[in-house]
């Protein structure tokens, strides 16, 4: 006799904030994912069973630029990792009721759908999956999948057409940029520019969040980005993990260096670190901070902490890095060194300036020169008695405003 079970994941969304072929590019669209499935949950005939999302010790090796453009693709292990990953795809992509499934391993649904989510951040309208098994009698026949909406097929197809709509005017400008890193320096600032970080907004673990209402949490900035990067080439990747123990995500980045590098664009908005708590207002936080644009892996676990349901590569590379890429990198103390990040500033009309100490020694140096002597008056105009600013011991920076 043949048996139907169906099981349902049921994605509990952790609000983020408070923290071999290769699958083609869907023409015009590049897809994704709208919660965490770290805490998943199955039922099996009205009878819950826990999951145990044990993880694989095995880790692929380092991706080639020819094969990275969907990264949690890459890192997929064998041909039948594969081509699940593909049929997954295509029916989230197809919003289809039923899809059967190539694959009689049940094991392998949750981290390939993990997967699928991580490089596509288009599919805001998701946020688990149905899996069904059919047997005759002990033996396994079939598995069939499919995704469970959060949205109407209908409101799928208007969403789609209004998120297309603001991409293409924030990208019409970053087209024309003649590299990766200032098309994604473009992208971060617009993103920035754009959207306001608010605690338990509407669709704030996915692209419409900002795309559509202009405020979100941390997911909704790294899909957001993720999702705009992927329409200009630049490989992108949604990382999950914990910062200060909250649940927070931020993306990974291929450049045109052949390097991948870390890019967190939540803590890059003033109104973020407002709303978290820092000691910051208004008007004493750069309205865009880069301490992480473009950082390596040990920068980057100085604060975050990465899950490790994908194989993350050690980013080691700091040619993109913000600081040192725009010459705001201070190797020394050297007065005629930090000259001249203040004289680049004036020439270039910016109301504040932002610059990084290559160590502890270096910050503490600086510190001294510049406040506790006061040598900070020596580099700004002659008529200028006090100023403000800001500093960062943990990240080393210093912000000044200039007018």
């Amino acid at each position: 006799m043949l048996k139907r079970h169906k099981y349902i994941l049921l994605l509990l969304i952790v609000l983020l904030g408070t923290g071999c072929s290769f699958p083609q590019k869907n023409p015009g669209w590049t897809e994704s994912f709208g919660g965490d499935s770290s805490a998943a949950r199955w039922e099996q005939d009205e009878e819950a069973s826990e999951y145990s999302g044990e993880e694989t010790e095995t880790m692929p090796q380092f991706v080639t630029e020819a094969d990275c453009f969907y990264y949690a693709y890459s890192t997929l292990e064998n041909s039948e990792e594969q081509q699940l990953y593909q049929e997954l795809l295509d029916s989230l992509l197809a919003c289809e009721a039923e899809t059967e499934l190539s694959t009689l391993n049940e094991a392998l649904i949750e981290p390939v759908f993990e997967c699928v989510m991580a490089d596509h951040p288009e599919i805001f309208y998701v946020d688990g999956y149905n899996l069904t098994t059919y047997r005759m009698g002990e033996e396994l026949i079939k598995l069939t999948f499919s995704g469970t909406l959060t949205v109407e097929p209908a409101e799928i197809a208007v969403r789609r057409e209004k998120i297309g709509q603001t991409a293409e005017a924030w990208l019409a400008e970053a087209q024309n940029l003649e590299n990766s890193y200032e098309k994604l320096k473009y992208l971060y600032e617009q993103l920035i520019s754009h959207t306001d970080y608010e605690l338990g907004c509407c669709d704030s673990q996915n692209i419409c969040s900002v795309l559509l209402n202009g405020v979100s949490v941390c997911q909704g900035y790294a899909k957001t980005l993720q999702y705009l990067c992927q329409q200009l080439d630049i490989p992108a990747l949604l990382v999950s993990g914990t910062v200060r123990g909250q649940g927070h995500a931020w993306n990974l980045v291929y450049m045109d260096d052949g390097q991948w590098y870390f890019v967190d664009p939540t803590w890059g908005d003033a109104s973020y670190q407002q709303e978290d708590g820092a000691a910051c207002t208004q008007n004493s936080c750069p309205a865009v901070n880069y301490d992480y644009f473009c950082v390596t892996t040990q920068q980057l676990k100085l604060t975050h902490s990465p899950d490790e349901k994908i194989f993350l590569p050690e980013c080691t590379a700091t040619a993109c890095n913000y600081y040192r890429r725009e010459g705001l990198y201070l190797e020394s103390a050297e007065e005629s060194a930090i000259a001249g990040i203040f004289e680049r500033a004036d020439r270039l009309g910016m109301e504040t300036v932002t610059f990084q100490c290559a160590d502890e020694a270096v910050y503490e140096a600086v510190y001294r020169l510049l406040i506790e002597e006061q040598k900070i008056f020596d580099y700004l105009d002659s008529a200028k008695n006090t100023v403000a600013y800001s500093d960062c011991a943990e990240r080393r920076t210093f912000s000044f405003w200039l007018q």
